[in-house]
């Protein structure tokens, strides 16, 4: 038996298992191949392509029917729903607003119950992703919702090659612990509220550049409490800092005399490999590794040649952060409103001991 002290990195975290370095793989080549597919066609809206990839690898270690169905049909679900909010919106903004609240209830009831959270969840990001965008006469609407689907059947279709390549061979992890009902009804009602405000607030703003602090709000709400939110924002704040500073290296590849997407490939593949192997290592869910991946996916998704990512991505830190704060503190705002009625609480509350006299 050897005597010698193990080097730091042996002494902190243990090395990435074999299955490990599969799931970062799956991630950085599906996202690899998702940029590179719009680019190569000129596809529009390529953000798309490239963070659906992402969130499909990453966010489930497993790829089967069930979640090939929730995810295709989460973009369906999205793409109608957002046809019909912009529909009301043009006639009654109160309408729209009361029938988003409806419609967000009902994806985080899914998200609380758990069987379908991926449908609940990606509904919910895609939905507000959409509204936000079409809501702008700038943007063609039908380009839009084809992106939108294209983008979510090739993740579908990238996801199912990179597992026959590299297969998961961990055992599929027990479902969650039903929840009691009231913590069910406290939850989805704390996500439609926040939701719903996150969306009022964006459409009577105008925001149209602040896409991704609209949908940072919406995944702060994921937890759906508010300690999760805080570590949500907070993971998701850091993230968006190291995702944006690697972007700008990406910047150097648009100027210079090498090919533009050669370059742009070896670079983004680079820097996705080294957030995924962070975002597996960390073993926390969408943390500081997953939201630095789709921090880089978005500004590569949106780099094109006479494109300025400096201002950009300090446009984007900076507005992700201020988003994230609001976002936290109309969480505590709802959170304390709800645990005011008996109907809502999260949970019921224990009454103290009767004393005998």
């Amino acid at each position: 038996m050897s005597t010698d002290t193990p080097p730091p990195a042996a002494r902190g975290r243990p090395a990435l298992s074999e299955d490990g370095w599969r799931q970062a793989a799956r991630i950085a080549l599906g996202s690899v191949a998702g940029l590179s597919i719009a680019k190569i066609m000129d596809w529009p809206f390529g953000v798309f392509f490239a963070v659906y990839p992402i969130l499909l690898l990453g966010l489930l270690p497993v790829f089967n029917a069930r979640v090939a169905v929730q995810f295709l049909a989460s973009s369906l679900a999205a793409i109608a729903a957002a046809n019909l909010l912009i529909l009301l919106g043009s006639v009654s903004p109160f309408a729209a607003a009361l029938a988003f609240f409806l419609f967000a209830a009902h994806c985080f009831r899914l998200m609380a119950q758990g069987r379908w959270f991926l449908f609940g969840a990606v509904t919910a990001v895609s939905t507000s992703v959409l509204v936000h965008l079409a809501s702008h006469a700038s943007t063609p609407a039908q380009d839009l919702y084809a992106a939108q689907f294209i983008a979510t059947a090739l993740a579908v279709f990238i996801a199912a090659a990179m597992h026959a390549l590299l297969p998961e061979r961990r055992p599929t992890p027990p479902p969650a612990a039903a929840k009691p009902a009231s913590l069910i009804r406290h939850q989805m009602l704390l996500g439609a509220i926040c939701a719903t405000a996150s969306h009022a607030a964006f459409q009577v703003l105008d925001l149209a550049d602040s896409l991704s602090a609209q949908a940072a709000t919406i995944l702060v709400l994921f937890p759906m409490t508010l300690a999760g939110g805080r570590a949500a924002a907070w993971t998701r704040v850091v993230g968006t800092l190291l995702g944006s500073a690697f972007a700008l290296v990406l910047q150097v590849a648009v100027h210079s005399p090498a090919p533009h997407l050669p370059m742009l490939v070896l670079l983004y593949g680079a820097g996705m490999l080294l957030f995924a192997t962070m975002h597996v290592r960390e073993n926390a869910g969408p943390a500081v590794g997953f939201g630095a991946a789709t921090a880089i996916a978005v500004l590569a998704g949106q780099l094109s040649a006479d494109a300025d990512l400096y201002g950009v991505s300090l446009y984007r830190s900076s507005s992700i952060a201020v988003a994230s704060l609001l976002m936290l503190l109309c969480i505590f705002a709802t959170q304390t409103a709800l645990d005011l009625f008996p109907a809502s609480r999260a949970a019921p509350r224990r009454r103290p001991p009767s004393s005998r006299r």
